[in-house]
């Protein structure tokens, strides 16, 4: 049975931003865990996988604790293990199953027009979560730390090693796609 953090309360948005001193591994995993464990909910979205995803985090987190500087930004640090954890799990399993252009193109459905425009609002959504699990990992890592996290830019940039302007365009490319595919329905 794998462990969830237990924590739920989130940190004041001043705190976040200043970097942890001479902080216990155990203390930074318990004022950050819930939070990490929520973005790899987001990230998975299912519970087996986020609490697989959060673990391994963990355990990498806790090996290279000594290396880490004491005045670093534990919570980007955190979010930048589990961001590259996703990333090269879904780059494994990327070259475990060869798929051609077509499958892939299968996988994100084309836009159909609800005639009616009755789409029911569930449907709507199961359909939006899909589309996002089909976005480039560093698209779907950009806008959930975005818009589910409401994190900032240099903190979406300090996980995916990249610069806010990158990080920016990340963020903007998924949303370009979710606009043109579901257009005026979201």
């Amino acid at each position: 049975m794998a462990a969830t953090p237990m924590t739920a309360a989130r940190p004041a948005r001043a705190a976040v931003l200043e970097p942890a001193v001479q902080a216990t591994f155990d203390e930074t995993l318990a004022r950050y865990g819930a939070e990490i464990f929520r973005f790899a909910l987001h990230l998975t979205r299912n519970r087996t996988d986020a609490d697989d995803l959060y673990q391994e985090t963990a355990l990498k987190a806790y090996r290279a604790w000594d290396r880490l500087p004491c005045d670093a930004n534990h919570r980007a640090w955190l979010y930048r293990i589990a961001s590259n954890t996703f990333l090269s799990d879904k780059r494994k399993t990327s070259r475990l199953r060869s798929l051609d252009a077509e499958e892939a193109v299968d996988s994100i459905p084309a836009a159909s027009r609800d005639d009616d425009g009755r789409l029911d609002a569930s449907n709507l959504l199961r359909e939006v979560e899909r589309f996002i699990e089909a976005l480039p990992p560093k698209q779907r890592i950009a806008l959930v730390q975005r818009k589910y996290l409401d994190l900032g830019y240099p903190e979406i940039a300090a996980t995916l090693s990249c610069s806010e302007e990158a990080a920016r365009r990340s963020v903007h490319e998924a949303l370009r796609k979710l606009r043109e595919r579901f257009g005026d329905r979201i």
